[in-house]
């Protein structure tokens, strides 16, 4: 007799009715060859009673298998019994004539409720209890209730994690503003462009973030995540709603590989998250960073742990040009973990050196140095025009940014179980060279090079769960060269440097990770135009 191949059926639990009715089907094609073999079993008593204690047996196991898949609901009750009716073979005839002694054989008959099958083979039954096994632990790994160690390792070391945010923002301008340059709008269109200072504006943003971890062994990893936004704000991934009901675009936010030497040591290449323990004042929060860095976090005693961060993190690489943009950056500092009735803190002394970041003028009839201005600025930095058509402006720095970034925080318990929290950073370009700048912009201009802030914060340390509160005050002063513009803060001032005024705001828990929060920017100009600029920032905050 020839045994076809049967087909593999799709492993789902859903399906494993049909998956043992072939299986018996298929048993079934020897029910001729059963029984001839029963007949002539009739004649010899001895070898009939063990064929059918092994009928029994597979008859047993089958009907207990099929009241299993009853039972936790991968078939119904209703097919099951179908299932049992199908296979009960027709009756079988006795032999006419037993030898006198000889028991009786058994029938459906003298054992009521009782169900014969046709033999069965050991490979067929062999294969039923494997798919069975396989298409439970498919089952079980699917929807998370697999014991431990049947999830491979690699899929144990994934880890996801996001947030999203909707945000209502409403924009106020003083009605004594002066008009003020969009730096990246004039350098993309080759036309001077100015920035709205004068239309109040109302709008709903979000942000959306999906990030995915994966620990590959005790010494490797590696992490993407994606972002709204685009690919021509680096400071900001924030969507603004209202574009005719079309869909948003979405960016590679980070993409980074990390080498792990031992408890204090970790390397990272690629693009990540801000390595240096800062503020908003110098850095954005949305801001990431391309390049690679190193960090060595010795523990100096039970409750502190020093830090060293070096990096190497390049800011545009020019195809034509062996003077592409660099940031080099080092940062030293410690932080002190205090229980909940202890003080805690934090300080870091940082090292920012850029490298070609000065814009250069091109000669008479030649864009040689075009590629010198900046490809993203914000506002505030003193530029000058490095084209050399009147016609087609393009602007590029005129000071150079070595910036030395002093940052602390303490933090200690407050009335009724609550923390305060207080932080101060403070930032110096040291790299300003008044005559320079002078020379380049055709004028004096009077070194304006400090900026610093600082915040205190009341409450619970997170907002994470429900009823958790926070509430915080605060002020910053960023003078018009302190940092490079391109980088700080989008939300301030809307953006850029040569600015001071308060902050103040609160943060409430409406379950678990979940927040509201309030915040309140008022600022003006320092030294430049007249330009105050109100915002207000109303959010829903949920992370996952």
């Amino acid at each position: 007799m020839t045994l076809h191949r049967r087909t593999r059926h799709l492993p789902l639990p859903g399906r494993l009715s049909g998956r043992v009715s072939a299986l018996v089907a298929r048993a079934r094609s020897w029910t001729a060859l059963g029984l001839l073999a029963l007949t002539v079993i009739a004649t010899a008593p001895t070898a009939a009673l063990a064929a059918e204690t092994d009928v029994d047996a597979v008859r047993t196991a089958t009907v207990r298998l099929i009241g299993l898949l009853v039972e936790q609901g991968v078939i119904t009750k209703e097919k099951g019994d179908a299932l049992l009716k199908e296979l009960t073979p027709p009756p079988v005839a006795t032999a006419a004539a037993a030898p006198a002694g000889a028991p009786a054989p058994r029938s459906a008959a003298s054992a009521p409720g009782t169900v014969r099958v046709p033999y069965v083979p050991e490979f067929v039954k062999k294969e039923i209890k494997e798919e069975v096994r396989a298409e439970l632990a498919a089952e079980a790994a699917r929807e998370g209730w697999a014991a431990p160690g049947s999830v491979p390792p690699w899929v144990r070391g994934l880890e996801w994690d996001g947030d999203m945010r909707v945000r209502f923002q409403a924009d106020r301008f003083a009605d004594g503003n002066a008009p003020a340059v969009d730096v990246s709008a004039t350098n993309r269109n080759r036309s001077l462009t100015l920035l709205n200072t004068t239309e109040d504006r109302e709008r709903f943003r979000v942000r959306a973030r999906a990030g995915l971890t994966a620990t590959l062994d005790e010494y490797w990893g590696a992490g993407i995540r994606l972002s709204t936004g685009n690919s021509t704000d680096p400071v900001s991934a924030n969507q603004t709603l209202g574009n005719y009901e079309q869909r948003y675009t979405v960016a590679l936010d980070r993409a980074y590989g990390r080498l792990r030497l031992g408890e204090d040591g970790s390397v990272i290449a690629g693009r990540f998250g801000n390595p240096w323990y800062s503020t908003d004042l110098v850095w954005a929060n949305d801001l990431s960073f391309d390049g690679i860095a190193g960090q060595w976090t010795p523990r100096l005693s039970a409750n502190a742990r020093g830090y060293l961060t070096v990096g190497i993190l390049p800011i545009q690489e020019v195809e034509l040009s062996s003077s592409d943009k660099w940031l080099f950056a080092g940062q030293v500092g410690a932080t002190f973990v205090g229980t909940a009735h202890d003080l805690g803190g934090r300080v870091g002394l940082a090292y920012y050196h850029y490298k070609n970041i000065v814009g250069q003028l091109s000669p008479t009839g030649s864009s040689i140095n075009e590629f010198t201005a900046p490809a993203f600025a914000q506002k505030g930095n003193t530029y000058y025009n490095i084209s050399s058509d009147p016609a087609r402006p393009l602007l590029g720095l005129a000071a150079d940014y070595h910036l030395v970034n002093l940052t602390g925080q303490v933090d200690f318990p407050g009335p009724g179980g609550k923390r305060v929290a207080i932080v101060g950073d403070y930032v110096r370009n040291l790299a300003f060279n008044r005559s320079e700048v002078s020379q380049r912009v055709g004028s004096d201009v009077e070194p304006k090079v400090t900026g610093y802030h600082v915040r205190v914060t009341f409450g619970d340390p997170e907002v994470r769960m429900r009823h958790n509160w926070q509430v915080f005050m605060a002020y910053k002063h960023v003078e018009r060269d302190a940092v490079l513009d391109a980088f700080t803060d989008s939300d301030f001032h809307l953006g850029g440097t040569d600015a001071r005024g308060y902050i103040l705001g609160g943060s409430y828990g409406l379950g678990k990770n979940t927040a509201a929060s309030l915040r309140i920017y008022s600022a003006d100009a320092i030294s430049g135009p007249p330009l105050s600029v109100d915002v207000i920032q109303l959010d829903l905050n949920l992370r996952f």
